[in-house]
């Protein structure tokens, strides 16, 4: 969902928190805030990790 929510972006890319606003309603609702929030850092610092995404500043964008 985040690298389609990305594609869709294109070259304005994203802000973690509008990443999260989409993802919410996906995200364990037996989990706090805070613990979303720390859950999708993760996932996002995994997937710049594998190379699928990089971020420029505060915006995320696919690699290209």
């Amino acid at each position: 969902m985040i690298l389609q929510y990305l594609q869709n972006a294109g070259t304005t890319g994203a802000k973690r928190d509008a990443i999260f606003n989409y993802l919410k309603e996906v995200l364990p609702q037996n989990k706090t805030h805070e613990q979303q929030e720390r859950m999708l850092g993760n996932i996002l610092s995994e997937m710049k990790e594998n190379g699928l995404i990089v971020p420029e500043g505060r915006t995320w964008f696919l690699k290209s």
